[in-house]
């Protein structure tokens, strides 16, 4: 499947968030930053690139509750009548996520909370635009206060932000499991010798202990139905 992100932070080299994000991206997939003063020649690219991919994301942060306007502007050179009615039935069945950054707490974004607007409101725009394109929608990743962020949160939304990319329907424990055992296993050479033996005895026994799960679910039908 071809994946790409296109990132609409006007100034992504100085934004810490944005770079943690844009690193965590995985090699396989386009990271393409929109610039603010971009020209026609930037539409086309985008609009072959748009074409060519099958999940699309955006990634911004929460301005004024919404994206940036250089990219609200991109978007809707992107999307032009003339690219829609030559393209149209080109674009059906793709999917959209948004990888959406901002400085307050989750707990500001929902009715009676201090913005008194939910995150799902603010998106919805883009939820209509799937529907009118025949896009699927996809959950959104939202990185809230980044740099409060401990080390060890970082961690853990790195890899979760990794998962998202490849998985944002998210999936069972299960799979969430064996993906992240899978993603372990391929960056052992970054570990040093002690920390190695470490993850592989984790990996082992996170292993067995998925397979006894794995048993689990498929004898619990046969018992429930007794």
């Amino acid at each position: 499947m071809t994946v790409s992100i296109f990132c609409g932070h006007p100034d992504l080299e100085n934004s810490s968030s944005h770079q943690f994000l844009r690193a965590a991206c995985p090699e396989e997939i386009k990271f393409i930053p929109v610039p603010t003063n971009y020209n026609d020649e930037f539409i086309q690219e985008s609009q072959e690139t748009l074409l060519e991919s099958e999940r699309i994301y955006l990634q911004f942060p929460l301005y004024w509750y919404q994206a940036p306007g250089h990219m609200v502007q991109w978007l809707q050179d992107l999307l032009s009548d003339d690219f829609l009615d030559q393209n149209g039935k080109h674009l059906v069945g793709k999917s959209l996520g948004l990888i959406v950054t901002v400085g307050s707490p989750l707990s500001y974004y929902q009715a009676g909370g201090k913005n008194n607007v939910s995150l799902s409101t603010l998106f919805s725009p883009y939820q209509t635009l799937c529907q009118t394109l025949k896009w699927e929608f996809l959950p959104a990743f939202i990185l809230s206060q980044y740099h409060y962020l401990s080390e060890a949160d970082r961690a853990q939304k790195y890899v979760a932000v990794q998962y998202y990319l490849l998985n944002p329907k998210r999936g069972s424990f299960s799979q969430r499991s064996r993906w992240l055992i899978e993603h372990l296993s391929k960056r052992q050479e970054d570990f040093s010798p002690g920390l190695r033996g470490q993850v592989d005895l984790l990996v082992d026994a996170w292993e067995g202990r998925l397979d006894e799960l794995d048993m689990l679910e498929v004898e619990l039908p046969k018992t429930t139905r007794h």
